[in-house]
């Protein structure tokens, strides 16, 4: 498996790929995360076929996690196949990213209902923030950019050192 930033083509073609308008502006926000300078949008591929992503973000998106350990941040890991090995390979290469940004911790938040994913991150060596819950915030969008849904979910923090 092949662990490494996206290009413009391979944003075209996820989102030739996909159906869902939200969808596609989620990949189109990853791409823009990366070309701002402000994190990378990893992608997963096997025998050069895209089988995951995931974007590492320089700062946490949290501003209690900025004000305290001031990690980088896995944001929104997506393996397209379970069990494989993918989410785990993701990880470590957010990490080493992570780690030559300069960063002293990575963290991610993980929704308190989303055991398969904690038991991954705690089977990375991952803990949970001595600090409260977080409230991911994100919008879904239609076609024409306009907001269809808001959307407030708390979720539990885990971190890393590096």
């Amino acid at each position: 498996m092949e662990i490494g930033p996206a290009t413009r083509g391979d944003v075209d073609q996820l989102i030739g790929s996909m159906d869902s308008p939200a969808a596609q502006h989620h990949v189109l926000g990853r791409w823009e995360v990366q070309r701002a300078g402000d994190g990378a949008y990893l992608l997963a591929r096997r025998a050069g076929v895209i089988v995951g992503q995931t974007v590492v973000l320089k700062r946490s998106k949290y501003a209690e996690l900025q004000a305290a350990e001031d990690p980088a941040e896995i944001n929104g890991l997506d393996a397209f196949v379970r069990n494989e090995g993918i989410g785990t390979a993701l990880v470590r290469a957010a990490e080493v990213l992570a780690r030559d940004w300069g960063r002293a911790w990575i963290g991610l938040g993980v929704g308190p209902e989303n055991d398969g994913a904690r038991r991954l991150y705690e089977r990375l060596g991952y803990h949970l923030w001595s600090g409260p819950r977080v409230i991911d915030r994100w919008t879904e969008q239609a076609a024409d950019g306009s907001v269809v849904r808001s959307h407030a979910d708390e979720c539990d923090y885990l971190l890393k050192p590096l």
